[in-house]
């Protein structure tokens, strides 16, 4: 089973940030509409099963 920090959309939180948690990280997807693009993000930890939208990284 495929884990959230093995993906391409999984950014860990810098140390430096407020929020830092050890394993905690972002879920950040381009999403593109009639008016442009942007970017969706969810807190995620790095130890959770992926979802549908997972990308090895390379």
């Amino acid at each position: 089973m495929s884990k959230c920090e093995q993906c391409a959309f999984f950014f860990p939180i810098p140390e430096k940030d407020m929020d830092f948690e050890p394993g905690k990280g972002d879920c950040v997807l381009q999403q593109e509409d009639t008016k442009g693009k942007f970017w969706l993000s969810k807190p995620v930890l790095e130890s959770s099963a992926a979802c549908q939208h997972h990308r090895s990284k390379r």
